[in-house]
């Protein structure tokens, strides 16, 4: 405010009028009174949408912490096998007795009810998927160039393939993680499971890309020095890995 002077100076001021919220506050009184029941509503479905996500997202972070030891074993059963008898690049993806029992197992922790042969489509799914996608070939070229300082250690010409069966069964357990956290969180009644194709392959792409970064892939090698290494003379030592750091997700996360 300027407050002009007798002497013909101007005297400058801040002042903070008083607010008119008579029209607001009928307004609002107006909305209340008429929709007031239904504003209540909308916020508890907010508040319920809100715990529910954050319910989901406990159960999950649970679910994936017993998953995750299962593809842990269930990688390194494949890549002993594929390590110690090289296989047809399909095979590399163990499909059979391996990855089908992962699959059950992964289907019994999110409550996935699916039969042996569910399971075993869904393996084949995945393998099938895989191949289509050139994510052999990539993970083959990106894993050799990492395996030369490990010479001494391989001494099986199935090294590469070995460490690939792991790599790939790894990446097939996240997708299915992946894959069943999109899915309704309650349990699912026997012999209504239907596999959503699409959005399995949409999961193994994106687990793929979050898992082939070469510090990722590196620690998988060196991992793997310690647990395929013995395995022509002795069965696999599943309980001695050191678990394989998580990928930063662009989401949430195998765990990733």
């Amino acid at each position: 405010m300027r407050q002009h002077q007798p002497d013909g100076t101007v005297q400058e001021m801040m002042e903070q009028p008083a607010p008119d919220l008579s029209a607001l506050t009928e307004r609002l009184t107006g909305i209340v009174s008429v929709a007031g029941p239904q504003l209540v509503l909308n916020t508890t479905l907010r508040r319920a949408a809100a715990l529910k996500a954050e319910i989901l997202s406990t159960l999950n972070q649970l679910r994936r912490d017993r998953a995750l030891p299962m593809i842990e074993q269930a990688q390194w059963l494949a890549g002993a096998a594929a390590f110690a008898t090289p296989v047809p690049s399909l095979d590399l993806l163990a499909t059979g007795a391996i990855n089908i029992q992962m699959v059950m197992d992964l289907g019994a922790v999110y409550q996935q009810a699916f039969s042996m042969e569910q399971a075993k489509a869904i393996a084949t799914t995945m393998a099938e998927t895989m191949v289509k996608l050139g994510l052999v070939e990539v993970s083959t070229q990106a894993i050799a160039p990492l395996l030369k300082s490990h010479l001494a250690t391989f001494a099986v010409g199935g090294a590469l393939q070995g460490v690939s069966a792991a790599y790939l069964t790894r990446v097939a357990g996240l997708s299915l993680v992946t894959y069943f956290e999109e899915q309704s969180p309650t349990a699912a009644p026997a012999g209504e499971f239907a596999l959503k194709r699409d959005r399995l392959i949409q999961s193994i792409k994106a687990v793929f890309q979050n898992n082939q970064r070469t510090d990722f892939l590196q620690t998988l090698v060196t991992q793997a020095a310690k647990q395929l290494a013995p395995a022509a003379a002795q069965p696999v030592a599943l309980s001695t890995a050191t678990p394989i750091p998580e990928p930063v997700s662009a989401q949430t996360q195998l765990g990733s």
